[in-house]
């Protein structure tokens, strides 16, 4: 008991804590002063860079060679892939990690000053956030190898998709079996009552799911479906992915959803885990996805060397060796999935275009709001 009080302060502190991450992410409030104190010593205090592609005179031989990726992906995983980038054309590597609505408000922040290169990381809905806000530029890349199905293209190419993830349901399967589960609107029935974990509204990728129900349920099923998701959970929301599968496994819920990477990750570190995962929607409408794409900073002191980054990306081989490395399903359907992910059997995705994910976040952070989804 005394653990659970612990669990639920440290939640609710972070989820403040998160709040604040939200007001400066979709506000756009300034703390370039504060950034530059801590992150930014490094940076020439004279002489704003050059950010054409066609020439950088102005940055010293080191910086002109090397790509500075803000990235939401694991570190170390992703450096053992960038390596063989390095290997193959010279152009080093320099990985900064944050988290994905950080990301963007980190931009923000530093504005001209910023060395980011590229930017990784998951969930359209952050990403648009980034063009709302006029911190990414529009490019193309030159790669005629490359293979992207029409629902993960951006029409404005502000961002390139490399892989994709699912909304699926983790549950105890001490407790429960795939059979359970139907579609993600039976999750608000009755019989759900106090089972169930949830991440918070303001959480990366949610918005997005939330446009998938208003596009499957409309509306009012949808506000209906936010609504018994409520009555049905076994306390307050939780923090993020990790902590609803931690609440599951210690027996504070029996099911909840999840991105399927954060399961991915989860049962990689825990073999014995009594958790399990269900293709919940893919006989309805489904399975909603999301993806992992990179995007170009306006700011990006080398964004020839960017693009090179990027044509390496999005080549069939480096498709199955990120997806290997980020736990998600390769955009190009040539590439390898990987076997962890195979494991798990196939699913039918939504057929919904990303694109729509992007063009609809206000409309379903309102939908949330309406119905008081913390």
């Amino acid at each position: 008991m005394l653990r659970f009080f612990i669990d639920r302060f440290v939640t609710d502190f972070f989820v403040t804590l998160q709040m604040f991450w939200r007001l400066l992410y979709q506000n756009a409030v300034v703390l370039g002063a504060w950034v530059l104190l801590f992150d930014l010593t490094a940076c020439q205090p004279s002489n704003k860079p050059n950010h054409s592609a066609t020439t950088n005179t102005t940055t010293n031989q080191k910086t002109a060679n090397t790509i500075t990726l803000y990235t939401s992906v694991n570190k170390k995983n992703l450096t053992i892939l960038l390596k063989e980038f390095s290997q193959q054309t010279g152009i080093q590597t320099k990985i900064i990690h944050d988290q994905p609505m950080s990301i963007m408000a980190r931009l923000q922040a530093e504005g001209d000053h910023s060395s980011a290169d590229m930017v990784l990381t998951e969930d359209v809905g952050v990403l648009q956030n980034g063009i709302k806000h006029d911190l990414l530029q529009p490019f193309k890349i030159k790669n005629t190898n490359t293979v992207m199905p029409d629902r993960f293209q951006d029409p404005s190419n502000h961002w390139l998709a490399l892989s994709y993830f699912a909304k699926v349901v983790v549950f105890n399967n001490k407790l429960l079996t795939k059979q359970d589960f139907s579609s993600y609107a039976d999750l608000a029935e009755a019989k759900w009552y106090q089972k169930l974990c949830l991440t918070q509204a303001s959480y990366p990728s949610n918005s997005s799911f939330v446009v998938d129900l208003i596009t499957q349920l409309g509306d009012n099923n949808a506000k209906k479906t936010l609504s018994g998701y409520q009555k049905n959970l076994t306390a307050s929301v939780w923090l993020n992915d990790n902590a609803v599968l931690r609440a599951i496994e210690s027996g504070k819920c029996q099911a909840g959803l999840v991105s399927s990477h954060h399961y991915a990750d989860y049962q990689k570190s825990h073999p014995t885990t009594s958790l399990q995962l269900a293709w919940i929607n893919s006989d309805h409408e489904g399975v909603h996805t999301n993806i992992m794409a990179i995007a170009l900073p306006k700011t990006a002191p080398n964004p020839k060397l960017a693009l090179q980054l990027a044509n390496w990306l999005t080549d069939k081989k480096q498709q199955g060796l990120f997806a290997d490395i980020s736990h998600t399903f390769p955009i190009n359907p040539q590439a390898e999935i990987p076997a962890l992910l195979t494991s798990w059997g196939e699913f039918k995705p939504s057929d919904i275009a990303v694109s729509e994910y992007a063009n609809k976040q206000e409309q379903a952070f309102l939908l949330m709001k309406l119905a008081n989804y913390p």
